[in-house]
């Protein structure tokens, strides 16, 4: 008698990246491998209360649960179904699939799968793991957006030879992923590794999170747009910006220099706290390539504690593009 036994199906993980404008879902193996991918507008609103005692958040200033009803929730569910679309699309079973990873920005209590605040997305106590789990029955784990970008710089692109991997994400905000030993670096509490705020500049432009001057305010691509605005008095986008500096608008040429050097300090800053091997550059902005890295190499060589002397990371683009957030988010699984 002859038995023959189905080969089992390589394993795959789900990467999820939750931006403020778009959320990327992807499909990825064992090789970290991107197999499949679905796009999807990022819905935002404020969380409301609806009800009394026995729901899901605490009311300021009680002991008592409060229900909440989340704006989140249909962006959430609108996660799960695209997510369960996409694995139907490829042809993928639920048993065939190891977890699900999400990267979300602000802060993120990874133990209890909650986002406990992003200011890009407007989210405040939304408890993400359990709320995605009611359409998808796997293991879920979230972390923050930039740290997911990092570690898929660090596994699969840009950052595969570096054990100590820098990255800021220049895109909607400025975001921050920090790796060390290979690991996501993770304090004991929540929050931290939000290097895009810093303060650089002290009582300077208004931050989305409340704050003056921090590095968010200055180098993310909103913050370029402003300033070319109030050069200008034209919308331009970060292209255009940049490609009309290129053809000898001295009001932009000027806007760009500026922004090249409070984005320089910060990295500066970064480099003298944490020493990595690599700093990467990642997200809308990096695009312009070498018109950025060739300057901020320069400064870091004379703004660093120590200057040459010293072991000084190179500064490189990211790799990967949109595909970091979703393979790195996979790898938390």
């Amino acid at each position: 008698m002859v038995t023959t036994i189905r080969e089992k199906a390589a394993p795959v993980r789900i990467g999820i990246d939750i931006g403020g404008t778009n959320t990327r879902i992807g499909l990825v193996d064992v090789h970290q491998k991107l197999l499949a991918e679905a796009v999807m507008p990022t819905v935002t609103g404020e969380p409301k209360e609806i009800g009394a005692a026995g729901g899901i958040g605490c009311s300021e200033g009680t002991d008592a649960p409060a229900s909440v009803k989340y704006p989140a929730e249909a962006m959430i569910g609108e996660i799960g179904r695209k997510t369960l679309a996409l694995l139907e699309e490829q042809g993928i079973a639920m048993d065939q699939c190891v977890g699900v990873g999400i990267g979300v920005p602000g802060t993120v209590d990874r133990k209890q799968g909650i986002v406990r605040y992003s200011n890009n997305i407007r989210w405040k106590q939304v408890p993400l793991a359990s709320m995605l789990g009611e359409y998808l029955p796997l293991p879920i784990q979230i972390a923050n957006d930039a740290d997911c970008a990092a570690l898929g710089e660090a596994v699969a692109g840009a950052g595969r030879e570096c054990q100590d991997v820098v990255m800021l994400t220049l895109g909607t905000g400025v975001g921050g992923g920090i790796i060390l030993d290979g690991e996501i670096y993770e304090s004991k509490g929540i929050g931290g590794s939000e290097l895009g705020h810093m303060v650089i500049v002290e009582d300077g432009e208004p931050c989305t999170c409340g704050r003056r001057g921090c590095l968010e305010a200055y180098a993310s691509a909103a913050a370029l747009q402003r300033a070319a605005r109030r050069a200008t008095g034209k919308d331009l986008s970060p292209e255009e910006i940049f490609a009309e500096a290129g053809r000898g608008d001295e009001k932009l040429e000027a806007v760009i220099a500026q922004y090249i050097r409070r984005l320089g300090v910060g990295i500066v800053n970064i480099v003298n706290i944490f020493r990595p091997q690599l700093v990467l550059l990642g997200g809308e902005l990096s695009a312009q390539g070498e018109e950025l890295l060739e300057p901020l190499q320069k400064m870091v060589r004379e703004g660093c504690f120590g200057g040459i002397d010293g072991e000084l990371p190179e500064i490189e683009m990211a790799s990967l593009g949109n595909k970091a957030g979703m393979i790195g988010a996979a790898s938390l699984i």
